[in-house]
């Protein structure tokens, strides 16, 4: 399985575990992403860099969908 897959079937997981709270699934997801952009470096080729942003775009919507609020914000965001 790609990385690319990884991480997104990793969010879906932690976006349906209703075991958690609305912000802990939130917080989660939002670590994967920040992990995601600390792992670029200088030397990243554009793909990566790309990849980057659909995963998070991805991310944001998945969050969009149990937290409204915050998902919307995080898409308008990007879209600056």
């Amino acid at each position: 399985m790609s990385e690319d897959l990884t991480i997104r079937k990793l969010a879906e997981k932690i976006a349906k575990d209703f075991q958690l709270t609305v912000k802990e699934r939130t917080d989660a997801i939002l670590e994967m992403d920040q992990i995601q952009y600390q792992n670029l470096g200088t030397d990243s080729k554009k793909y990566e860099t790309n990849k980057v942003k659909s995963d998070s775009k991805y991310l944001y919507t998945l969050i969009k969908g149990f937290n409204e609020a915050d998902g919307n914000l995080l898409l308008k965001a990007m879209d600056k």
